[in-house]
């Protein structure tokens, strides 16, 4: 799979929309550089730019070259919000994605790896009985872990991430399966994802869309 290609040379510094979720499909007349994490379109015209904004503006994220990690971190400042994480799948990638920030100790406050289902039970209070009837990877395990999470430290705002990155899976939850929460104390949003790639380019998508969840999530509840 392409995770990167040359960006397109302009005689000027060009308007610039960072995305992520987005399909090459719906961009092909555009400008644009695919990497692991979305795909950057790049305009020469500022009203190319603006028209492009609007119609894939559920999908920019940003309108320079930031990581998704100092978007969310600056969000979080702003808002005042302390955040923590549990992670399954991604096994520690999220927490060191958002501990790349300058400042991160202001607005983050750590993270349960919680990799075997043991640990989702003994760290985060998610029922045996719920993992066995649902599976980790599931809706149902991904609320619990997110509320698991509140629960055990003094953040505002959580996130829990439980997949399936590959290369092994199964016909109900093939590779590239994966399920995401976002919650406060009154209001758990979970939602199912499902990419393609190899294993680390899994890894790392689902990071990316883990951070862009919580980014909609706290603009929306936190306006």
């Amino acid at each position: 799979m392409i995770v990167s290609v040359c960006e397109p040379s302009f005689e000027k510094k060009p308007y610039i929309l960072r995305t992520v979720g987005l399909s090459k499909d719906k961009v092909k007349k555009y400008h644009h550089v695919v990497w692991a994490g979305g795909i950057d379109l790049y305009f020469d015209r500022e009203e190319e730019w603006l028209k492009a904004l609007e119609e894939f503006k559920d999908y920019v994220y940003a309108t320079q070259k930031v990581e998704m990690e100092q978007v969310v971190g600056q969000l979080l400042r702003e808002k005042n919000l302390k955040l923590a994480v549990a992670e399954s799948c991604t096994a520690g990638l999220l927490s060191a994605r958002l501990v790349n920030v300058p400042g991160s100790s202001s607005y983050f406050l750590g993270g349960f790896i919680t990799y075997a289902n043991e640990l989702k039970t003994k760290l985060l209070s998610v029922e045996e009985s719920l993992i066995e009837k649902y599976g980790a990877v599931s809706e149902e395990v991904c609320r619990a872990m997110c509320i698991g999470v509140l629960e055990e430290t003094d953040a505002d705002v959580a996130v829990a991430i439980t997949g399936v990155a590959g290369p092994s899976g199964s016909e109900k939850k093939p590779p590239g399966s994966l399920f995401v929460g976002v919650c406060t104390d009154k209001d758990v949003v979970v939602k199912y994802f499902r990419t393609e790639g190899d294993r680390n380019y899994n890894r790392f998508l689902f990071t990316q869309l883990a951070l862009d969840e919580l980014r909609k999530f706290v603009m929306e509840r936190y306006p």
